[in-house]
């Protein structure tokens, strides 16, 4: 699915998702891929940002991206969720695939522990819902299982 919203050229947002990929869009001020590219030399005719379509699990926030290791909700772990607690955020949504799907209780103790709210919804809910929360500019990370194909 791809959808648009206004954009904010300073933070990574979501462009597009769809079954094993979601597109995001790549600050030019944040991009370590392209270094060369960064805000101060991009020109009048270049974008503020760049699109690049991942096809693995990921964090997401708006000023950092990560790979997450889990691939599947299946291969959730407690250690997954420890990960997501160590990012200093107030609230964590959790995209768990095509549908929506509950973690264990026992894989959250970090996340209550350090008092990190956890909303859990499919993951193109999670997409959309990012991209609304970021405008806002809330404090919070996306952590996002791939719709699987």
């Amino acid at each position: 699915m791809h959808f648009t919203l206004e954009r904010d050229p300073t933070c990574y947002g979501i462009h597009a998702y769809d079954r094993g990929e979601i597109t995001i869009t790549i600050p030019r001020a944040l991009d370590v891929e392209s270094p060369q590219m960064h805000a101060d030399k991009v020109t009048p005719l270049q974008p503020p940002v760049r699109r690049e379509t991942r096809h693995r699990s990921l964090v997401l926030m708006p000023q950092h991206l990560f790979d997450w290791p889990p691939q599947r909700f299946e291969d959730l772990s407690r250690a997954h969720f420890d990960i997501l607690a160590e990012q200093d955020v107030e609230l964590i949504l959790f995209g768990s695939g095509a549908r929506l799907r509950w973690p264990a209780h026992d894989l959250l103790v970090s996340l209550m522990e350090r008092g990190i709210g956890i909303e859990v919804m499919d993951t193109g809910a999670a997409c959309r819902t990012y991209n609304i929360l970021m405008s806002d500019r809330r404090h919070f990370a996306a952590a996002l299982l791939m719709i699987e194909s």
